[in-house]
């Protein structure tokens, strides 16, 4: 009886069929707020992703550069901007007569003296101090030194090349004609050379490299960069070298910091800018870029009024990225890339700065082991305008740098916004040159 009673209270037949009209659109509103959390956690991971630096390139804040012996040579840390340089090391760049008066006004400062090298070639001397942690920054210098001096006290900042390599080969951008059939001469501020490499072989009235290294002889060189750069001016993998009768003068100043990255030291690659002034090399290819600093300014200035032109990577930070140097000075002429369809290189740098294009994205360039990879940037492209530039130089030695810019414009084939905008500049070189100077 009491389980006929509780059968009773209890149905034994199914739920009514209202049931799912309820529960359906429950379950589905549930699947739509897991997917959207979901998305949303993805959407986060993306972004945190998107903020952390490349981990190929990425440094650490002091890192310590040692000899081969194991020896500690200097110290790279992360100063303003979050550009890197030598750890509490400046530069000056001074007269004799400057560096008299500085004395005279700071008398400690000659304790601090770490090197002093006479510029030869531009009638200066690089002083090198190293300050304490309490007058390591440009507002405590500035109280210490006069107005007037205070202008040529910078960092020893570092610079590095801007390009990208690719593992793989496929469809790239190569030369289809010499930039002119000239002797041409010019240099180049870099990584060494593996001058062993098949597609590099010198030979009289093609091609001769004269090579100086600029770091201390116990201090690893990198090779990787400048292999390449000498590759695009000269290499026999293209279907013609951009400069089948070249003389090339290469500063080797640049170190590996890890083993992606490439680093010069400011007074490294001032050493060799003095050097390459003296070989009366009048077109010098920098495929590197850091930040503005008054010594590199200085002695830009200097090889400009010795009608020496620079020729610069624009830089490859993206186009919300800050102007980088040298390229942005007035007197240097700022590369930035294209790829095949003339579209700009995503990571190029943008700017008022920007001088010119040319080819720079997947351009089979020379490695140092021996063989060709695809490599992207600003520094790729850059020898291509170096190329011109020292070709029309050497069809007329007397160009002035407003003269050749000019002949530079002249040649060049007008992208984007008509006339000179901030992505392409004047707009694409390319070889070979258009015509000949009258």
């Amino acid at each position: 009886m009491m389980q006929q009673g509780l059968g009773q209270v209890i149905p034994t037949d199914p739920l009514p069929s209202v049931l799912p009209q309820v529960t359906e659109p429950l379950k589905r509103t549930t699947e739509q707020l897991q997917q959207r959390a979901l998305q949303q956690q993805l959407s986060e991971k993306l972004a945190e992703k998107a903020n952390l630096a490349d981990p190929l390139t990425i440094l650490p804040q002091t890192l310590e550069v040692l000899s081969n012996t194991g020896q500690l040579r200097w110290r790279e840390v992360e100063v303003e901007q979050g550009f890197r340089a030598i750890e509490r090391e400046w530069l000056l760049l001074v007269s004799v007569g400057e560096w008299q008066q500085l004395v005279s006004d700071w008398p400690v400062l000659p304790s601090m003296v770490q090197s002093e090298d006479k510029l030869a070639s531009l009638g200066l001397s690089l002083i090198k101090i190293k300050v304490p942690v309490e007058l390591d920054s440009a507002s405590a210098l500035q109280t210490k030194l006069t107005a007037q001096l205070a202008i040529f006290a910078g960092r020893n900042h570092l610079y590095q090349p801007q390009v990208s390599m690719m593992s793989e080969l496929g469809a790239s951008t190569i030369n289809t004609a010499p930039m002119c059939q000239w002797p041409v001469t010019l240099g180049m501020i870099d990584t060494a050379i593996a001058l062993d490499h098949p597609a590099l072989q010198q030979q009289t009235g093609h091609l001769t490299i004269l090579q100086r290294n600029f770091l201390p002889e116990d201090v690893a060189q990198s090779l990787a960069h400048g292999t390449a750069i000498a590759g695009v001016l000269a290499g026999q993998h293209q279907v013609a070298p951009l400069l089948p009768q070249l003389n090339l003068f290469s500063a080797s100043a640049f170190y590996p910091s890890n083993l992606y990255q490439q680093s010069a030291t400011l007074s490294h690659i001032i050493l060799a800018l003095d050097w390459l002034a003296g070989q009366e090399v009048k077109i010098i290819n920098m495929s590197l870029t850091g930040p503005d600093n008054p010594v590199l300014a200085a002695i830009v200035q200097q090889l400009a009024l010795k009608q020496i032109i620079l020729v610069a990577a624009a830089g490859n930070g993206g186009p919300a990225a800050s102007p980088l140097f040298p390229a942005a000075y007035n007197d240097v002429l700022a590369v930035t890339a294209v790829d095949e369809q003339l579209q700009l290189y995503r990571w190029a740098n943008q700017g008022d700065y920007i001088d010119f294009a040319a080819h720079g994205v997947k351009v089979a360039a020379l490695r140092a082991d021996g063989e060709v990879a695809l490599q992207s940037g600003t520094s790729i492209a850059t020898p291509v305008v170096t190329a011109a530039a020292a070709c029309l130089r050497a069809q007329q030695p007397e160009l002035t740098l407003a003269e050749l810019r000019l002949a530079l414009i002249a040649q060049a084939r007008d992208l984007g916004k008509q006339g000179k905008d901030q992505q392409f500049g004047y707009g694409l070189i390319t070889s070979p040159l258009k015509f000949e100077l009258e």
